[in-house]
């Protein structure tokens, strides 16, 4: 982050940022509430030919499975990312308008 950015373009960046971590944040928490589902359709494919306890364990370790979560993981960090460069622009902000207060 470049501390000498124009008043300007600080208020844009900070307006990215908050616009990007809230989309991130929405489609990671839709991923999140498809987990559980995601995880009984791949658990069903595999009870017919093997015990329950044992179709969870597969289902667990099923690379369709872990594809979903890897996108979730990958989607929930942008939101995590996201959410922090827009809590960072805007200390500089509000130091910035402290700073002119005391002027």
């Amino acid at each position: 982050m470049d501390l000498k950015m124009v008043h300007e373009k600080l208020i844009r960046s900070i307006q990215r940022f908050a616009q990007e971590a809230m989309n991130a944040r929405q489609v990671a928490r839709r991923l999140e509430s498809l987990l559980p589902l995601r995880l009984k359709e791949v658990e069903r494919r595999f009870r017919g030919e093997i015990p329950v306890a044992e179709a969870q364990r597969k289902a667990l370790c099923d690379k369709t499975y872990l594809d979903f979560v890897e996108e979730y993981s990958a989607i929930h960090g942008d939101a995590i990312t996201g959410r922090v460069q827009y809590e960072t622009h805007m200390m500089l902000f509000e130091a910035r308008r402290s700073l002119r207060k005391r002027v």
